[in-house]
């Protein structure tokens, strides 16, 4: 009881004053009679301020504040921060090399070269190097045949949006970009022809309602899926596209988006990246790589950057949305083959075309972890709160704990 009259005590007069809880004399309640004023416009004047800051109750607590909280541990085990080299915890070996990886509950769908989609769970077992136990949940071998000297994991995108996953490819000889049911024998559902040349990449956003691809002639398209997904948003003449993205003189290589930000972004080999408007397809910002080097790979971060891979991937560099260059990464001469971004959009995870990884927060660009090497030139990557998926060009896939999200949330915490 001493305790709550203490706090009830310290919220007016001199006792708060000495506790420094003393806010501005407006947003107390009935510290002013408006009643009792005659000047209209000090009246109006008065009213303004005190709807623009809000009053503060005539009582907050009716006992003492209740203890902050600790900060909860992490959900699930990660890389130890300041380790030389955190080894992988599942190896498993499979039928062709991998295009791109999905994270699904407890498993990992993987779409590889044959074509055909695997899911394999993921916990976490010794014997390294052993076969493959996926079981195949579907094949996507009705699909147009795929164009050669294609970069097929940018062109070809898995995604869950609510209850179904979906497979979005481009790549087509015939220019077409197609959506399939990943699941079971569901077939390719929409089969979209609005490029003038082959389809090079394609990026859906996180919440499943954007949908955009690149082209060799140059140019992206964006469509909107509203809310009832990309098996109805694509119906009759809702299969045009919204917007076409326009202003490189090169052919595109990567695109990338973000719903958040409500921003898409486009890399062409005339060695520029532009951002584009969702609402209306503006282009607001142009980003030139600074040795003029073609624009491989691109990722959009909702927490604010943009990342580019350029020269084939011996270069990595960092830029704000204004178009600031923040970071070049160095990579000691090797070249980034893939990257991702972990659920938080706070850390970037690396692979090698000599098989190095690593890990490094965005905010201030400290390596959060740095990993075993995998035996062969990484070609994709997905990273959850739980696992880091690996797959190789060596039909491998490998398993490693994630890097600490929380140190690059929270800068100055570490592991």
């Amino acid at each position: 009881m001493s305790r709550a009259r203490a706090a009830r005590s310290s919220q007016r007069g001199p006792a708060a004053v000495s506790a420094l809880n003393v806010f501005f004399y407006l947003t107390y309640e009935g510290n002013v009679d408006l009643a009792a004023l005659t000047d209209p416009a000090e009246v109006r004047s008065l009213k303004a301020q005190i709807n623009n800051f809000g009053q503060m109750p005539p009582q907050l607590l009716l006992q003492a504040h209740p203890a902050r909280r600790a900060r909860p541990p992490p959900a699930s085990p990660c890389a130890p921060a300041g380790a030389a080299f955190v080894p992988a915890l599942k190896h498993v070996r499979l039928e062709a090399v991998p295009i791109v990886l999905l994270p699904h509950d407890d498993t990992v769908v993987v779409l590889d070269a044959q074509r055909q989609l695997v899911s394999h769970r993921t916990a976490a077992s010794s014997g390294r190097g052993s076969a493959a136990a996926g079981v195949n949940i579907g094949e996507a071998t009705k699909l147009p045949a795929f164009a050669p000297d294609l970069a097929l994991s940018r062109a070809v995108v898995l995604a869950t949006v609510g209850r179904d996953t979906w497979l979005v490819s481009g790549g087509h000889w015939d220019c077409s970009l197609c959506v399939s049911s990943a699941f079971g024998a569901g077939g390719t559902r929409h089969r979209l022809r609005f490029h003038s040349e082959c389809v090079t990449c394609v990026a859906v956003s996180s919440c499943g309602r954007w949908l955009i691809s690149g082209s060799l002639d140059a140019t992206a398209m964006l469509w909107s899926l509203e809310r009832s997904g990309l098996e109805n948003s694509l119906q009759g003449n809702a299969q045009l596209p919204k917007h076409v993205l326009r202003g490189h003189s090169g052919p595109l290589q990567c695109v990338g988006i973000s719903s958040v930000l409500r921003l898409a972004v486009t890399g062409s080999r005339d060695g520029t990246a532009a951002l584009y408007t969702l609402r209306d397809g503006r282009r607001v910002r142009v980003l030139r790589e600074p040795a003029g080097a073609p624009v491989d790979q691109v990722l959009l971060a909702d927490a604010g950057y943009v990342i580019l891979a350029c020269a084939a991937g011996s270069s990595l560099h960092l830029f704000t949305l204004n178009g600031s260059l923040v970071w070049s990464a160095p990579l000691s001469g090797r070249g980034v083959s893939a990257f991702c971004l972990s659920p938080c959009q706070t850390t970037l995870a690396c692979g090698f075309d000599d098989g190095a990884l690593c890990a490094w927060s965005l905010h201030d660009r400290r390596e959060l972890a740095k990993y075993e090497p995998c035996p062969a030139p990484v070609v994709c990557m997905a990273l959850t709160d739980s696992c880091l998926f690996v797959g190789t060009s060596r039909a491998e896939l490998l398993m490693y704990l994630p890097p600490a999200f929380h140190a690059a949330l929270c800068p100055g915490i570490r592991s």
